[in-house]
């Protein structure tokens, strides 16, 4: 377990002698930099906001991540830091405040979370966890991302704080002309891989297994994932990856040029000619000439991504949606989506005619087939059609990914739809929404006000024992539950993860898929949203 030390023998007899003078001490673990202080929640001790990498601010605001200075003394580690700077967390849709509360907002916020069970005997898998938002916004220290009921199964559970918006992912030529890596854009991802670092030099001191890490991340933050396993300077950090929401997310990686294009038209909208300006101007001027509005409830709103991650070269080798490329980590790999995540708010009641409209702007050529497809006389069946060609895109586009990833790669790869509805303020019209995964991976399943009930904390426990199986060795299967196929030895059959698993095809039928095949061959593009 490393070195570490709580409070017992002689100071226990000095603080029975000191009541009243002290606040107790909590446990204590030596890191790289200096000791840490953290506390205990049950079964589990945590530690909150501990520096990973030097504040990214003043002149090293858009540079490459620094270690963290050395402190002298004990740190405490008993509360999350401030999130990336971004705007406040305000709910919408089914993102009720567990998924959005933030706390404070600081540039200074590179910052990492441990939680690790107090009884174990050997070292354990360790779960990276990477936070979504679309690339602008999110925390480690989110309720949802609570590491604590995954860490009572057995992990050590890491979450991270890495910039976002304009601030992870401007890229300019004169920041490209400057950095030794000759690129730039890409601060966020090189925060999560200094903070790979940061586990692989000290993990062990939290009872983790430095040689067995598991990356995860769902929506941007599955995103983030893709690009570490397309990523040089990530090679070796990790062993297996999970995948949610976000294979083949529909993200369309950017160059390093057409960034810089962006990044150009960043800066004259700031009036910025040089980089000390750009440096010198305050946060809330680049975020507000920057930031990007939750989307509207509308058919078809979907999250705008501005700000995210390029394709450099360096950094990331190549776009992870050029599927013939091979992944430059060959590592195992979970992968999947929700049932119900097609439309952010819900799908949307349809008419014969708004369905048609829709399939029209978005098949373009192949509209007819698909309207064949997909009945929609009545608004009841128009209603369906809706559902099911939302839910068909994207498990047809995870079924492509797996196809040609199994084709360029080695790597095992399990593939999932999790279909459990999440208690929202309005489950029938949300179900099992985008993000509504997470609290039951993580096992934060006991947040004050959410209504979970015993079949949430089921439900977390079939979640959590799966993925604690795939970090241990590479497989989810468990023995108690039906068996979860690996992709090569079924090709198309998934799991299907809800109270009651099972294994199935990924699209509600042969022909549809063979649509979808069909759509993308001829060069059209399938995402989530």
């Amino acid at each position: 377990m490393g070195w570490k030390r709580s409070i017992s023998g002689c100071v226990l007899g000095l603080a029975a002698a000191f009541a009243g003078l002290a606040a107790p001490m909590g446990q204590q673990v030596r890191t790289d930099k200096g000791i840490v202080e953290g506390s205990t929640d049950g079964a589990v001790d945590r530690y909150l906001g501990i520096p990973y990498a030097r504040p990214p601010v003043g002149r090293l605001r858009w540079r490459e991540p620094l270690p963290a200075k050395p402190w002298v003394g004990v740190r405490r580690a008993k509360d999350f830091s401030a999130a990336c700077y971004q705007t406040d967390g305000r709910p919408f849709g089914p993102f009720t405040r567990e998924f959005v509360d933030l706390g404070r907002v600081s540039e200074d916020c590179l910052y990492l979370n441990v939680w690790e069970p107090r009884a174990h005997a050997k070292p354990l898998p360790v779960y990276f966890y990477i936070h979504g938002g679309g690339f602008g916004s999110g925390s480690g220290s989110i309720a949802v991302y609570d590491g604590g009921g995954l860490a009572r199964h057995g992990a050590v559970v890491v979450t991270i704080n890495y910039r976002l918006g304009a601030f992870g992912f401007l890229a300019h030529p004169a920041l490209t002309a400057e950095s030794p890596l000759k690129s730039s854009g890409n601060y966020g991802i090189l925060d999560a891989i200094a903070a790979l670092k940061w586990v692989h030099a000290n993990i062990a001191h939290f009872g983790g297994d430095p040689a067995n890490v598991t990356i995860a991340g769902q929506s941007a933050g599955a995103a983030a994932v893709s690009d570490l396993l397309m990523s040089p300077l990530a090679k070796g950090l990790f062993q297996k990856a999970s995948i949610q929401s976000g294979p083949a997310l529909g993200i369309r990686g950017r160059t390093l040029a057409q960034a810089e294009q962006t990044g150009l038209a960043t800066a004259r909208r700031l009036g910025a000619t040089t980089l000390a300006t750009l440096r010198g101007l305050p946060a809330a001027a680049v975020l507000a000439a920057t930031v990007v509005e939750p989307p509207k409830d509308k058919p078809g709103g979907a999250p705008q991504i501005v700000m995210q991650p390029n394709v450099d070269g360096r950094v990331i080798a190549a776009s992870p949606e050029q599927l013939e490329t091979p992944f430059v980590s060959d590592v195992p790999i979970i992968a999947g989506y929700n049932r119900d995540e097609a439309f952010i708010f819900g799908t949307p009641k349809s008419t014969p005619a708004s369905f048609a409209s829709y399939v029209r702007d978005r098949y373009g050529d192949f509209a007819d087939r698909f309207l064949d497809a997909y009945p929609h006389a009545t608004e009841e069946e128009a209603t369906r059609a809706m559902d099911d060609i939302g839910r068909d895109r994207y498990m047809a586009q995870l079924t492509i990914w797996a196809d040609r990833r199994a084709a360029s790669g080695r790597q095992p790869l399990y593939l999932y739809q999790f279909t459990h509805t999440y208690p929202s303020q309005d489950p029938a019209r949300f179900g099992s929404f985008h993000t509504a995964e997470v609290p039951y991976v993580l096992g934060s399943v006991n947040i004050p006000g959410v209504k979970f009930t015993a079949d949430d904390r089921q439900m977390a426990d079939q979640m959590e024992a799966r993925w604690i199986a795939f970090m241990r060795s590479g497989n989810p299967d468990v023995r108690t539950m039906p068996h979860w196929p690996e992709w090569r030895a079924s090709p198309g059959r998934i799991m299907f993860l809800g109270l009651e698993p099972r294994e199935d095809w990924s699209t509600s039928s042969a022909a549809r898929f063979k649509l979808f095949k069909e759509f993308v061959a001829s060069g059209g593009q399938l995402s989530l949203f």
